[in-house]
C-alpha cells in the first residue's frame, strides 16, 4: 500500500486527537459544520438518489435501497481488473433503479486501457450511464436534471485517469470541462477544504465550483477518493464558507476562526442557495473491512 493510499485508507481521528492536533481549526469546523449541516426544506416532488463510491470490488446490492437515481462516483475496483469490473458491473445492472450513473476511479485501471475503453459503450444498453468527462440529461419525476461525471483525480503514486496538480486559482484546470449548467455534479475526488479529511481535495475543482456556484448552483455533488471523508455537508456559497476555505487552507488560526464567527452571526448565513456535497465511500478501514450503507440524498 502506498503511503497515499495509507491516508484515504485511514481511520477519521477522534474529536479529541483533532483538538490536540489543531485547536483553532477544530474549534472552526465545529462552527462551520453546526451550520453547513442543517437540512433544507423537503420539495414537493423530492428525487431519491442513492450515492455510493468506492466499493472496491464488493458487493453492496443487499446494501441498496430504492431510489429514483444510484450514482456510483468511481473506484468500482480494487485492482482494476476485467475480472473485478465484470462482478460489479453484474450486481450494478441487477438493481432496479431506473437511472444508474457511474463514473470510474483511480483504481479503475482497464478502464483507461484500449481494451477496455470499448467496453462501457455497451453498458447504456444494460441501463448503465458511464461518464467520462461528459454530461447526460435525465427527466425524473417531471424534472430535468444535467449530471456531469468525471473519473480524474490529482496526480498521487500509480493509478488511472490522474491529472497533475494545479491547485492555484487561475491556472489553467481540468475542470473548465464542467458545463455551466451542471445540476448533478459526479467527480472521483473531493473538493479542497470539504469532506476531504486531511485537506487533501483538489483547489482547482473547487475554484471552479465556486464559478458554477456564482451563476447555476449544482443541486448535488457526489464523489468519494478519501474514505475517512465520508459524509454530507451543504455548501452555501457566501462569505462564511470562503472562510472557512481559506481556513483550512492556511491551517487554522484563532484571527480566522473569529472571523468565520463573525460572518456567521452577521454575514447573513442562509442565502437559501446551497449544493449538497456528499462523499459517499463506502468502505473503509484497514484492508476496506468496514462496510457502510449507501447514502440517501432527497434533491
Amino acid at each position: 500500500m502506498s503511503a497515499f493510499d495509507a491516508i484515504i485508507n485511514h481511520k477519521a481521528p477522534s474529536p479529541w486527537e483533532l483538538f490536540k492536533t489543531n485547536p483553532s481549526l477544530y474549534i472552526a469546523s465545529k462552527l462551520y459544520n453546526s451550520l453547513s449541516q442543517q437540512l433544507l426544506r423537503p420539495l414537493s416532488t423530492p428525487v431519491r438518489t442513492i450515492c455510493i463510491s468506492d466499493t472496491h470490488n464488493t458487493d453492496i446490492s443487499a446494501l441498496i435501497p430504492p431510489g429514483d437515481i444510484l450514482i456510483h462516483a468511481g473506484d468500482l475496483t480494487h485492482s482494476g481488473t476485467p475480472c473485478e469490473l465484470q462482478v460489479t458491473f453484474d450486481w450494478l445492472v441487477s438493481l432496479p433503479h431506473e437511472h444508474k450513473i457511474i463514473i470510474a476511479g483511480n483504481h479503475d485501471t482497464y478502464l483507461q486501457t484500449a481494451e477496455g475503453r470499448p467496453c462501457v459503450h455497451t453498458w447504456r444498453d444494460r441501463g448503465i450511464i458511464y461518464l467520462e468527462d461528459k454530461a447526460h440529461t435525465i427527466q425524473v419525476c417531471g424534472r430535468t436534471f444535467k449530471i456531469f461525471g468525471s473519473p480524474f483525480t490529482p496526480q498521487h503514486s500509480n493509478g488511472a485517469f490522474q491529472y497533475p496538480h494545479m491547485g492555484i486559482t487561475g491556472t489553467p484546470s481540468h475542470w473548465s470541462v464542467i458545463p455551466n449548467d451542471t445540476d448533478i455534479l459526479i467527480t472521483h475526488g473531493p473538493p479542497h477544504s470539504h469532506l476531504n479529511l486531511a485537506g487533501l481535495g483538489c483547489r482547482a475543482l473547487l475554484a471552479r465550483i465556486w464559478e458554477l456556484g456564482r451563476t447555476h448552483q449544482p443541486v448535488l455533488h457526489v464523489f468519494g477518493h478519501i474514505h475517512g471523508g465520508r459524509g454530507i455537508k451543504n455548501m452555501p456559497w457566501n462569505s462564511a464558507q470562503s472562510i472557512w476555505e481559506d481556513i483550512v487552507l492556511k491551517k487554522g488560526g484563532w484571527f480566522h476562526t473569529m472571523h468565520l464567527l463573525w460572518a456567521m452571526l452577521w454575514g447573513g448565513w442562509d442565502n437559501g442557495i446551497r449544493t449538497v456535497a456528499v462523499n459517499a465511500s463506502v468502505v473503509r478501514g484497514p484492508r476496506d473491512h468496514d462496510i457502510l450503507p449507501p447514502v440517501v440524498i432527497d434533491i
